[in-house]
């Protein structure tokens, strides 16, 4: 547990019992009860949150936050799910015990230097609180202020421009395995003896990274992926009120669209671009990643399922990797046949955290004394791979396929985080080439934002890839370069948030209710959605956010913080809309409504049963109405009286 943690909770504590004999009134009781129920909640959030991350809250959290979190394999969490709602139930059972044990207590002298130490180290316990801090510092962000870093080191001059240039006629094949959570530091003989057996082999015949750092934003699946295909950190768009934010990104059609990735290189050259995974592909947007940068087959559990002998032999997480490999190796060998050049990317399963899951096929059902089930499921995974690099190495096309493994990211808090503390935590990284006779071991500092550059020139190309440098190369890697460099890509964190690229309006928009859509361009957002419209009409979308067990803020909640004169466009349930003009005689019983306009200014609301067309001339005469500050917040005030029907 973080240790500002421990040192918030103990001046909480202070706060608390020195502020007992201060407490003389209702109000001051209340205030009281308010403050342990508050801070309890920010407790508890860090402690599910350490849970799952190991690091408390990062940016992995708030990602899946806004992204929702349809397809999590809920079965592995419903301890931490129980001891969350727990923590709740005990924040305001607490509250309220200490609200009525001190409301009526009565003294009959204030003791000033009680009333001072309380007031003080109730403001300190906050301020060290590591979620308070984490707040803080994503609020900053936000609202724009500058990383003194972003001045000194601008963005565009370590970034570079992604290219292929070919340097060889022969462009081999890829398989690129992401072995779920499977970091280097297993392979780590005094921590782990043993364990790794099958893999040990093949990474001494390959070309193998041993020092694969972790960057900032990299830290989970579709972040360490995003950092192997595009050589940028995963950062979500920014919240501030003059770019676009990223509640709830499920809803968006496209990931990264502005960034130009490695698989849209190699689409560029030929390639066909292939995804299996065992997971469900809307999981974090996956599907979305794949289809925005020219995957042309992508399936995951839904779309393997009725491959399954027996549908109902899969984890809570999705496949055993026994299946997903077995599929994947036929996959292949169609793949070889045609001839065409292809890149295949695999997302193993069976080493996800928690515990792990063994399949049952493995040889090796256990490690040891069995014990420690995620130390299983890596011992079976390390067969699994190995038996599929070998079918590959065997098959009449092994001598022209390059094979990666690597780890997505560092593994999460799982059954064995205690022993993986004792290694120098790096991610696994190794390219398999049958055209090299003997292994190669490359100790250059890098990250996971390196591969992708790092990789290319196997397939016969000299690559430029964002962030990322060639680790084979003569130039250092930014991690190198760089002693703070996650602090430097926070500072980034601007700039990166850019490759959304939310589009501008540059011709007629459509909402059509069939599809429960509205399309800017080539890109489809789902209703129910609000745009903030800039002076030159360029958007910045707001969504719900869905969760698996309970629903978040509203469209309504982000248009009540609207300035008068912010011109929006709101498409949502007729009965919310409404809401708007309250005394207007629209009739509201269509499923879908829209508002176009200012909340200080006129706003025009229709329903629509099927398409609606709403043209550029309408659009722009709606960023020149004029608004009255007093109109806005009286429609604010209605915004505050919405009830769900």
């Amino acid at each position: 547990m973080n240790n500002m943690l421990w040192l918030s909770a103990g001046l909480f504590l202070i706060a608390l019992f020195t502020s007992k004999n201060r407490t003389r009134t209702r109000k001051s009781a209340l205030i009281g009860a308010g403050s342990i129920f508050i801070y309890m909640i920010l407790s508890a959030f860090y402690i599910v949150s350490n849970y799952f991350t190991g690091e408390g809250i990062n940016d992995a959290v708030i990602f899946h936050l806004r992204y929702g979190l349809e397809g999590s394999g809920f079965g592995d969490y419903y301890l931490i799910i129980a001891v969350g709602v727990g923590l709740f139930i005990a924040s305001l059972a607490l509250s309220l015990f200490y609200y009525r044990m001190v409301k009526n207590d009565v003294f009959e002298h204030h003791q000033k230097l009680k009333h001072s130490i309380s007031i003080i180290a109730l403001g300190l316990s906050l301020l060290i609180h590591p979620t308070v801090r984490f707040l803080g510092e994503s609020s900053l962000k936000a609202i724009g202020i500058e990383n003194p870093l972003s001045l000194q080191y601008s963005f565009s001059d370590y970034y570079q421009d992604p290219s292929l240039t070919p340097t060889s006629e022969e462009h081999p094949n890829l398989v690129y395995i992401f072995a779920e959570s499977f970091e280097d530091t297993y392979f780590d003989e005094k921590i782990f003896p043993s364990l790794v057996s099958a893999l040990r082999p093949i990474r001494e015949q390959s070309v193998s990274f041993s020092e694969i750092k972790q960057a900032i934003g990299t830290s989970w699946t579709i972040a360490g992926m995003t950092a192997v295909q595009c050589g940028i950190p995963l950062v979500t768009p920014s919240t501030n009120a003059h770019s676009p934010q990223g509640n709830s990104m499920s809803k968006m059609s496209t990931f990264y669209s502005g960034a130009v990735c490695m698989s849209d290189m190699l689409h560029k050259e030929g390639y066909k671009l292939v995804y299996r995974s065992g997971s469900p592909l809307e999981f974090a947007g996956v599907d979305k990643l794949y289809r925005t940068h020219q995957f042309d087959d992508i399936k995951g559990i839904k779309e393997l399922k009725p491959l399954l002998q027996n549908p109902g032999y899969q984890t809570p997480w999705g496949l055993y990797d026994d299946t997903l490999l077995d599929i994947a190796m036929n996959d292949f060998k169609k793949l070889s046949k045609s001839k065409q050049k292809f890149a295949m990317f695999l997302s193993t399963m069976d080493t996800h955290h928690p515990y792990g899951h063994v399949s049952k096929s493995c040889k090796t059902q256990q490690y040891k004394d069995g014990s420690n089930t995620m130390l299983n499921a890596v011992a079976c995974s390390d067969e699994l791979i190995a038996k599929f690099i070998k079918q590959i190495g065997d098959s009449p096309y092994g001598k022209n396929t390059i094979i990666v493994v690597g780890s997505d990211h560092l593994a999460m808090h799982n059954m064995a985080i205690d022993d993986l503390m004792k290694g120098e935590r790096r991610n696994q990284f190794m390219i398999i080439d049958p055209r090299m006779s003997s292994g190669q071991k490359v100790e250059k500092v890098g990250t996971t934002l390196d591969i992708g550059a790092t990789l290319l020139p196997f397939l016969g190309y000299e690559a430029k890839l964002g962030l990322g440098r060639n680790l084979l190369g003569e130039d250092a890697s930014l991690e190198a370069s760089f002693d703070e460099f996650d602090k430097l890509l926070s500072a980034w964190s601007k700039e990166i948030s850019r490759f959304w690229e939310f589009p501008k309006i540059e011709q007629d928009l459509l909402l059509d209710t069939t599809k429960s859509n509205l399309k800017i361009g080539t890109t489809l957002y789902k209703f129910p959605i609000l745009l903030r419209l800039s002076e030159n009409l360029e958007v910045s979308p707001f969504f719900e956010v869905k969760l698996k067990f309970f629903e978040t803020v509203k469209l309504f909640g982000y248009l009540h913080d609207y300035h008068a004169n912010d011109a929006f466009l709101w498409v949502d349930k007729c009965t919310r809309i409404a809401s708007l003009e309250p005394d207007n005689n629209i009739s509201v019983k269509g499923k879908y409504c829209y508002a176009l306009g200012k909340l200080g200014g006129d706003i025009t609301i229709e329903r629509f049963n099927s398409e609606k067309k709403l043209t550029l001339d309408v659009l722009n005469q709606t960023l020149t109405l004029p608004y009255e500050d007093d109109r806005a917040t009286q429609r604010r005030e209605g915004l505050t009286t919405i009830k769900e029907k």
